[in-house]
């Protein structure tokens, strides 16, 4: 009596370089996943040169799609889109052209150091 071989589905990624990421070349069946890793070398690695071969059962994977508000953003990161680039610039630039003169940064530095000591606290002399 000969026994029934159960095949199973297997996904097949490869990386061609270090750099890359691995992407999904196509899956087979096969009925283990040693099987399947030489069918994928053996179809899918013959006019190419890669660096990393997966092999993965497909009851394996964790698929989430088409679940609404699951896959949106949690939070609100929109600081970190490129459409706030351009009012950065413009403030950027309003910036640059009110900067300050040596008189203005003098008076400044004089006005904190005398509300420090009006206040209480006196400058410590350099080098103590």
């Amino acid at each position: 009596m000969t026994e029934k071989m159960e095949y199973g589905v297997f996904e097949v990624f490869v990386q061609r370089t270090h750099l890359d990421h691995h992407v999904h070349v196509g899956n087979l069946l096969a009925p283990s996943a040693d099987v399947a890793a030489q069918m994928a070398r053996e179809n899918f690695l013959r006019r190419e040169k890669v660096v990393s071969l997966w092999v993965v059962p497909r009851d394996q994977i964790t698929a989430v799609s088409e679940h609404g508000e699951w896959l949106g953003r949690e939070l609100d990161r929109s600081y970190r889109e490129v459409s706030g680039y351009t009012e950065n610039g413009r403030l950027w630039r309003m910036f640059k052209e009110k900067a300050l003169t040596l008189e203005e940064i003098v008076a400044y530095v004089e006005r904190r150091s005398e509300g420090g000591r009006r206040n209480g606290h006196q400058r410590r002399p350099s080098g103590s």
